[in-house]
């Protein structure tokens, strides 16, 4: 697609003309302003970083940059609305968000195309139109709003025509561009409102577009496999010569300044489109994100740390609250993750072997290896991810100086084998004995550890003394609540991944209400049945009860038998899924 701009320097001539060519044609340095990042894929990648706010021209080639870049970036997110206005004349300004992330997300296409508009425009002389109820319009419509950088709006839908008019009286926007044939701009009616309309029939989608639209109907075994997967409304999906035509019969917004800086994630469903169209014409860079999980995605999570975004706008449900977006860029950008690359520990399995340092060992680090190579092969036996619980505490007969019956081991002892076992690419769960106080009330001592990627908790209620609101055997969901929440603000403020806690149970009733606890993005909470004893596997009625009405979001673990068969499958339960197990 050719677009009508004045290119803002000579690099940026260039640059347009390098995206169809290959990197190599470049040739030339990064102006001031600039510094080079990476090459991804078949293009250089260039962060700027002199302004929050940077004008961005639109080249000869904006379709190419944006689809190339889309390939280049696979996986990242986007801010809050009402921010920095970037003006370029008088009927046209995008919004910058304001805030880290941003997720637009609603199950109607008209609701979701009128947020997108509301989120990336303050105002535009023109606006697309098409009808929610055709998919092949929406996505016409949606590449040709990014082709001639305007909002697009859907009617028919969830959003009543009088609120479509609003929304274009808000923009600004004298000239509507209605998708479709003449039987088309006479079904979007009073939708129009004062503006004058230009139909645009661009008569037959481009290849690219047709493949993509045929993906988005589903047909045969492609819609049994993905039915609501869509291509990426990208701008050259359109023919040039239809772009150019329609170009000359609408106002036309002189080198536009748009977005800068501003990723927006997305995993294309139906009646996302014109969303996307939307965020792609205010000047937001697009990252797909398959499935919509940002932290189970090591490439994304490498992205995002190397282009480090000022925002991140998640279109679509999968990509959770702004909050668990905003966990999960910040946790990006940090360069903090598990050791497999990732920010969530699950879905996985991982096996846990136990560890205590033993009393007066000269050298904590190098006895801890001992405990590394047992969890290695104990993950290879019975197939997860070695995991080595370090006892960070143990009950006592006596009440001690502080009164609580517990001895906690000495953080100049702990700390050098913690390291080790996390040098060596295994993650820890520090095990706590609990006393006659809260659970959570040991984290104080432990969080110089717990501020460690990788190193979680592992808490035994059932062993709960009575004292502080509880009785023998048992906690109220509100102390365990304490932990979660306690273990997620240290991740959120220390930037960490997903954070582990184990909670051993002989019987779900030991965490009374156990079904209202309430779970963070941060935390992965386990529920491990208990064995009866040291090397015995849990009972079949144990298992039974601690994995039943287990809480939304939490996983489950299960203790094995000190001599595994063969097979260990052969003796683990299938459903519901094993998280964790634990190897003694």
């Amino acid at each position: 697609m050719i677009v009508r701009v004045k290119t803002a320097s000579a690099y940026g001539n260039a640059w347009a003309a390098s995206s169809s060519r290959g990197p190599a044609t470049l040739g030339l340095s990064p102006p001031q302003g600039f510094h080079f990042v990476a090459l991804w894929g078949r293009m250089w990648v260039v962060v700027i970083r002199n302004a929050r706010f940077v004008p961005h021209h639109r080249p000869a080639s904006a379709a190419a940059l944006l689809a190339a870049t889309a390939l280049v970036l696979a996986g990242c997110t986007v801010p809050t609305a009402e921010g920095v206005d970037g003006r370029t004349g008088e009927n046209f300004q995008v919004r910058e968000p304001s805030g880290p992330t941003l997720v637009l997300d609603s199950s109607d296409p008209a609701e979701l195309a009128l947020t997108a508009s509301q989120a990336f425009f303050h105002a535009s002389p023109v606006a697309v139109l098409a009808p929610a109820d055709d998919a092949d319009a929406r996505a016409t419509a949606a590449a040709t709003g990014a082709a001639v950088t305007a909002p697009v709006l859907l009617t028919d839908g969830g959003v009543s025509d009088t609120n479509v008019v609003a929304e274009l009286e808000r923009l600004g926007a004298d000239t509507v561009v209605v998708v479709g044939d003449e039987e088309a701009v006479a079904e979007v009616g009073d939708a129009t409102g004062e503006a004058e309309v230009v139909r645009f029939d661009p008569g037959a989608l481009s290849a690219a577009a047709e493949a993509a639209a045929s993906a988005g109907r589903g047909d045969g075994d492609d819609k049994k496999r993905n039915p609501a997967k869509v291509e990426m409304p990208t701008a050259d999906r359109l023919d040039q010569a239809d772009v150019d035509g329609l170009r000359a019969e609408i106002p036309d917004v002189a080198d536009p300044e748009l977005l800068q800086e501003i990723l927006v994630v997305v995993d294309p469903k139906l009646g996302h489109e014109a969303a996307i169209g939307t965020a792609l014409a205010a000047g937001a860079v697009p990252v797909e994100i398959p499935g919509g999980n940002i932290a189970t995605s090591p490439e994304t999570v490498d992205t995002i740390r190397t282009l480090n975004p000022l925002g991140v706008v998640g279109i679509g449900s999968g990509f959770g609250s702004a909050d668990d977006l905003g966990w999960q860029v910040t946790v990006a950008t940090s360069g903090k993750t598990l050791p497999n690359g990732t920010l969530r520990l699950f879905p996985g399995r991982y096996v846990s072997t136990s560890y205590a340092v033993p009393a007066g060992v000269a050298d904590p680090a190098a006895d801890a290896a001992r405990a590394v190579d047992a969890a290695e092969l104990n993950g290879d036996t019975l197939g997860g991810a070695p995991l080595v619980t370090v006892v960070a505490s143990v009950r006592s007969s006596s009440p001690g100086e502080d009164g609580d019956y517990i001895e906690e081991q000495p953080l100049e002892l702990i700390t050098p084998a913690v390291d080790a076992i996390r040098d060596a690419g295994q993650l820890v769960l520090l095990d706590i004995a609990p006393g006659n106080q809260p659970l959570a009330a040991q984290l104080d001592d432990l969080e110089p550890l717990l501020t460690k990627p990788g190193v979680g908790l592992s808490v035994h209620p059932e062993f709960r003394m009575a004292g502080n609101g509880a009785e023998t055997g048992a906690v109220p969901v509100a102390e365990l609540q304490a932990v979660v929440d306690r273990l997620a603000e240290i991740a959120t403020a220390q930037g960490l991944p997903q954070v582990m806690l184990e909670v051993h149970q002989s019987t779900s009733a030991s965490v009374v209400d156990r079904a209202d606890l309430r779970i963070p993005p941060q935390v992965a909470v386990v529920f491990t049945a208990a064995a009866p004893s040291e090397g015995q596997a849990t009972a079949d009625g144990v298992w039974a009860d601690v994995a039943g009405d287990i809480p939304a979001h939490t996983f489950l673990g299960w203790s094995a038998p000190s001599e595994v068969p063969a097979d260990p499958t052969s003796i683990m339960p299938t459903e519901p899924l094993l998280g964790l197990v634990s190897a003694g």
